[in-house]
C-alpha cells in the first residue's frame, strides 16, 4: 500500500505538523506492508523517515497518480487541498488532518479565511474518506465552523516513547529560575508575555532561554530592550533536536503561553522527559494535562496568573503517574497502527475495484 503525504512544508525542527507526520510515518515504518512518502514544497528533512520529495503544484498529479491512498495535512492550505482534490479525480482515498485553526490576522485575511471555510474547506472536509482530529474538541470547533465530516477518527499528536532519556551531568542554564520556550517565534504564542512576566516579583531572578525562530523575533527583541530585560532573555535561535533536549534538562520549567494550540507536542515532550511545564489554559493544552494529571496551567493574558504558575512550576516535579501517563496514551507506538488499519479499509475497495 503505497502512501502519499502531502504537506506545504516538511521541517520536522520548526513545525508542530512536520513533527506530527514524522513520528507517524516512522512508527509506521514498521508495517512492510505499507510504503511512505511525503511531498512538500519547503522541506528540511534531515535524517528523513522515508522518501521525502521537493515538489510543488507540478508534481502532484503524478505523486497522486502513484499512490494508493493520500494523506494530506493542514487547515486552509491551498497545496494540500489541491493535493486532495487531484486524488478525487483519480480515485484516490483521502485522509484529511487539518491539525489547528487559526483566525488571527487583518479583518480582510479573517474573511478570507471564512470564505475558505464555506467554499474549499467545506468540500475536503465532506469528500475525505476519514478526518483526523488531534482531540474531541476539535469536533465541536468543526460543527461551529460549519464543517461535518462523514467521518472522524481521533490520533492526538504523539511522541517517541523509546527515545532515551538525557545523560547525566548536563549543564544548568542560567536563571533561577531557569525558563525555557521551544517553538515557533509567532504572536500567536504570546512570548511577549512571557517577558513581561520577568519584571514581576515571583520571576524577579529567572532568566528566559528562547529556542526558535520566526517572523515574530524582531518584535520580542525590541519589546526586551523596552522592558530593560536584555540581560535576563537570551534568543538562542534554532537549535537540533539533541541540543533542545539538553536545554530541556538543564532548565527549571518549561512554558507554552499560547492562545491557540492544536495540541502541543511540546507539552508531550517536556513531561516525558520529566521537565515540568507551565501552559496556557486553552483546550489544546488540555486535551493533554487533564489527560495526563498535569494541572499547572494559567488563564491566557493572565501576567499575574502566568508568573505565579512558572514560579510554582520551576518548584515542583513531574510525577511518574503523569509520564506514564503520556507514555499510556500519547505514543506513535501505541496510535500509528489504529490509523494504519483505516487506510488499509479505504484502500481495500479501491484495490478491489482495480482488479
Amino acid at each position: 500500500m503505497r502512501v502519499l503525504h502531502v504537506s506545504k512544508e516538511f521541517q520536522p525542527l520548526s513545525s508542530g505538523v512536520a513533527r506530527h507526520i514524522q513520528g507517524l510515518v516512522q512508527a509506521m515504518q514498521e508495517n512492510t506492508e505499507i510504503e511512505l512518502h511525503i511531498l512538500a514544497p519547503t522541506i528540511d528533512a534531515g535524517a528523513a523517515p522515508c522518501r521525502v520529495q521537493q515538489g510543488g503544484y507540478r508534481h502532484l498529479w503524478a505523486a497522486v497518480g502513484a499512490s494508493d491512498l493520500v494523506h494530506v495535512h493542514g487547515a486552509r492550505t491551498p497545496f494540500a487541498a489541491s493535493a486532495a482534490f487531484l486524488a478525487w479525480l483519480r480515485g484516490v482515498p483521502v485522509v484529511y488532518t487539518p491539525h489547528c485553526y487559526y483566525d488571527t490576522g487583518t479583518p480582510w485575511r479573517r474573511a478570507l479565511k471564512t470564505l475558505w471555510d464555506f467554499t474549499v474547506e467545506r468540500a475536503l472536509v465532506r469528500a475525505a474518506g476519514v478526518v483526523v482530529l488531534l482531540h474531541e474538541g476539535w469536533v465541536a470547533d468543526l460543527a461551529r465552523r460549519g464543517l461535518h465530516p462523514a467521518r472522524v477518527m481521533i490520533v492526538p499528536n504523539c511522541i517517541e516513547g523509546r527515545r532515551q532519556a538525557v545523560a547525566a551531568g548536563v549543564d544548568r542554564l542560567e536563571g533561577a529560575p531557569a525558563l525555557l520556550s521551544v517553538g515557533r517565534l509567532d504572536p500567536v504564542k504570546r512570548l511577549d508575555d512571557v517577558i513581561a512576566a520577568l519584571a514581576t516579583p515571583p520571576l524577579a531572578q529567572a532568566v528566559l532561554h528562547i529556542i526558535g525562530r520566526g517572523e515574530d523575533r524582531a518584535r520580542l527583541e525590541a519589546l526586551v530592550m523596552q522592558l530593560g530585560l536584555a540581560s535576563r532573555v537570551r534568543f538562542h535561535g534554532w537549535q537540533d533536536d539533541a541540543v533542545s533536549e539538553q536545554m530541556m534538562a538543564g532548565c527549571d520549567a518549561m512554558v507554552l503561553a499560547s492562545e491557540r494550540e492544536g495540541m502541543p507536542t511540546v507539552v508531550l515532550e517536556a513531561l516525558l522527559a520529566g521537565v515540568p511545564i507551565a501552559c496556557s489554559d486553552i483546550e489544546g493544552c488540555r486535551s493533554i494535562t487533564d489527560a495526563v494529571g498535569w494541572g499547572e496551567v494559567f488563564a491566557v493574558g493572565d501576567i499575574a496568573a502566568l508568573s505565579e504558575c512558572l514560579s510554582r512550576t520551576a518548584r515542583s516535579a513531574v510525577p511518574d503517574t503523569v509520564i506514564e501517563a503520556v507514555k499510556e496514551g500519547f505514543t506513535w507506538q501505541r496510535k500509528a497502527p489504529e490509523l494504519a488499519a483505516y487506510y488499509a479499509r479505504l484502500v481495500t475497495p479501491r484495490r478491489a475495484v482495480s482488479s
